[in-house]
C-alpha cells in the first residue's frame, strides 16, 4: 500500500507548533500564514511563508524557490498572507526551525475552519 511517503510512514494532519517533534517525516502542517516574503535578491529567490508567528520569530516556515514561483498563478506571498493553510511534505529543519520546502502549488491547500 502506498502511505504517500518515502519512508513508509502514513500521512499525519499536524499544527505548526507541533512540526519540530517530526523532523524527517512526512506530514500535512496547518496553520495561517502570520507572514510572507519574496526575497528575489538573495540566492535561490526564495519565498518564505511563517506560519503561526511572523517572521523573525517564526516557528514553522514554507520555502518556496525562485524556480518553482512561476507554477503559481498568484505570487504565493500574496495569495497566502493572513489566510489559514496546510502544507504537505516532508518536515525538515533549517537553522533549528522546521520547514517544508514546496515546488509545487498542489502541496498547499486553503484549509476551511
Amino acid at each position: 500500500m502506498d502511505t504517500g511517503s518515502p519512508h513508509g510512514q502514513p500521512e499525519v494532519t499536524i499544527s505548526a507548533g507541533e512540526a519540530a517533534e517530526r523532523i524527517g517525516t512526512m506530514a500535512k502542517v496547518c496553520g495561517e500564514v502570520a507572514s510572507a516574503d519574496y526575497l528575489s535578491n538573495v540566492s535561490g529567490q526564495p519565498t518564505f511563508l511563517n506560519l503561526d508567528e511572523p517572521y523573525p520569530a517564526p516557528i514553522f516556515t514554507v520555502v518556496i524557490f525562485g524556480e518553482n514561483r512561476q507554477r503559481f498563478r498568484t505570487p504565493p506571498e500574496q495569495a497566502y498572507l493572513n489566510r489559514l493553510v496546510c502544507v504537505t511534505g516532508i518536515i525538515r529543519e533549517h537553522d533549528g526551525l522546521p520547514q517544508i520546502i514546496v515546488s509545487n502549488p498542489e502541496q498547499i491547500s486553503l484549509h476551511q475552519q
